[in-house]
């Protein structure tokens, strides 16, 4: 019986999903480690007890246990903490099998206090939070260890975190709490993220708004991030602060200090798109981002739109007011300034010769007046 469980679970070790199988309670590498011990301590019992006797906090003890290295490199020193002897004698058990032997003994705090040289604050609090289902690595068990034993200064404050986090401590929860920057630091924040991945993404949208955005202290982020409380939302989040930008990168060329010319960043770009009755602000993540930059000539009430290609800097839009037309002069004297500033300018024509005279007298698909940024082509 006991070979025929083994045999099946040892199959289906990877494939058992938490809380859809009958063995939810062991997965993956814990309950691999199991089965060799079962295997070593010949039936010895120590997966029955894993499934009946042991607890969802027994489990996770021994599961640090063994991550911690007292099963595979040091069983002495785990074995002399847990009973202050090691049975040496002629017919004695493997030390292996003892491990196992003694585990089914010990209350989880006395697991824990085997396996350790230092018991770190907190530490069977957080296994708690684990509950039935185990960190899906060693290595996860390791860094809460690490994370709750540091005396690093940010240590402390992410462990002050986890220790607040009522929710299930889970591996993605693990990383987050150990990634996340330290400004929007909170049990209310790292709960409404969803793995390390985004978290990485929540910290590079932070290190652009402090670049990017004047306002961008460590404590208006904070005030920021709690007034969202549980609506929390790193996209959003990150969002609504690039939208203040007010200290873009310069372009490199003339234009970035030419007094008749302004850049016009998210932080003003609604004021601009009021006095020129245009969607100037919705391009705000293209001026983040340097895809496009967005001067005012005010001297020509023309707002003109440059694009970054492998060229350099290029007009590609001259607008006015109300998105009206403008004016041949106006474009060109526009135009002629931005090539002193530094900016590659080339306009759009209407194509000459008999095929486009000819084909312009009827009615087609083809339009010679293709777009340019809202302003139309002219011969």
């Amino acid at each position: 019986m006991t070979n025929h469980l083994i045999e099946h679970l040892r199959t289906n070790a990877a494939a058992v999903q938490p809380g859809k199988d009958r063995f939810a309670p062991l997965t993956g590498w814990l309950l691999s480690t199991l089965i060799s011990l079962e295997e070593d301590c010949n039936s010895g019992g120590i997966l029955l007890f894993a499934f009946k006797s042991g607890g969802p906090l027994w489990r996770n003890a021994v599961a640090l246990a063994v991550a911690m290295g007292n099963l595979d490199h040091d069983p002495q020193t785990f074995l002399l903490r847990a009973h202050g002897e090691i049975d040496e004698s002629r017919d004695a058990p493997s030390l292996r099998a003892q491990f196992a032997m003694a585990i089914q003994t010990m209350k989880p705090q006395q697991i824990v206090e085997a396996a350790l040289d230092v018991l770190p604050p907190s530490l069977c609090g957080s296994l708690k939070k684990i509950g039935n289902e185990p960190l899906t690595t060693p290595q996860a068990y390791k860094r809460l260890v690490d994370l709750l034993g540091s005396t690093n200064a940010e240590d402390r404050a992410r462990r002050r975190v986890l220790e607040q986090v009522n929710e299930r401590l889970t591996d993605n929860l693990l990383q987050v709490i150990e990634t996340v920057d330290l400004a929007v630091l909170t049990p209310t924040v790292v709960t409404r993220i969803h793995d390390a991945g985004e978290a990485h993404r929540l910290n590079a949208g932070l290190r652009a708004a402090r670049k990017l955005v004047s306002t961008a202290t460590d404590q208006s982020l904070r005030e920021s991030a709690d007034a969202m409380a549980s609506n929390f939302n790193a996209g959003s989040f990150v969002r609504s602060w690039l939208a203040r930008a007010d200290r873009l990168e310069s372009l490199g060329l003339p234009i970035d200090d030419a007094p008749d010319v302004i850049r016009i960043n998210p932080a003003k770009a609604e004021d601009w798109g009021r006095r020129f009755r245009n969607c100037v602000s919705s391009y705000s993540h293209e001026m983040v981002t340097g895809a496009s930059a967005f001067f005012v000539i005010e001297a020509l009430s023309v707002i003109v739109v440059l694009r970054l290609t492998d060229a350099g800097w290029m007009l590609v839009g001259v607008h006015t007011h109300g998105n009206g037309p403008v004016p041949r002069a106006v474009v060109e004297t526009a135009r002629d300034r931005l090539i002193e500033l530094g900016v590659r300018c080339i306009l759009p024509i209407k194509p000459k010769g008999p095929a486009a005279s000819a084909i312009s007298g009827f009615r087609r698909d083809i339009d010679w007046e293709f777009e340019f940024e809202g302003m139309g082509a002219w011969d």
